[in-house]
C-alpha cells in the first residue's frame, strides 16, 4: 500500500475525480479522536461522493442519506495499492482523525478512460 498526501490545491479535484467511482461503494467512516476515543460514524453504508468547498473550509462525504461535514481539514491522506484506493484519512481542525474505508478497492486507473488527463481546479495534475 502507498499512503500519501495530498495537496491542499489537489483536495477539490481529487474529490470530484474519485467520486465518479465511488457510487454505492460500501464503506465505513471511523473518527478516532483523543477526547471520543474510537468512533464509527457510518457501516457499510453506500458511499455516493465528496466534495471539499476551500470558501467555507468544508470536506464533505455523502453516505447514505447522511452527509458527513469535516471542517476545517487540515490534513488528506490517500491510501492506494496495485488494487486500487482503499481508505482516505483526513485529519479534522481539532486532530480527530477522519478515517474512511471502503470495503471494496477502487480503481482509479478505471476513471482516466472517462477524462483524461485529470487536473484540478488549481491546474494541478492529480498524481497517481
Amino acid at each position: 500500500m502507498t499512503i500519501r498526501r495530498l495537496e491542499r490545491s489537489d483536495w477539490m479535484g481529487f474529490c470530484a475525480y474519485a467520486s465518479r467511482g465511488f457510487v454505492g461503494r460500501q464503506t465505513n467512516i471511523e473518527v478516532a479522536s483523543r477526547k471520543a476515543g474510537l468512533q464509527l460514524e457510518a457501516h457499510h453504508l453506500p458511499l455516493f461522493g465528496m466534495t471539499y468547498d476551500p470558501k467555507d473550509d468544508v470536506l464533505q462525504l455523502f453516505v447514505g442519506n447522511l452527509r458527513h461535514r469535516i471542517w476545517g481539514p487540515r490534513e488528506f491522506y490517500v491510501d492506494d495499492s496495485r488494487l486500487g484506493l482503499v481508505r482516505l484519512e483526513i485529519i479534522a481542525a481539532d486532530g480527530a482523525q477522519e478515517i474512511v474505508t471502503l470495503r471494496e478497492p477502487l480503481l482509479l486507473q478505471d476513471l482516466r478512460a472517462v477524462s483524461d488527463p485529470v487536473t484540478t481546479g488549481s491546474g494541478h495534475a492529480i498524481r497517481q
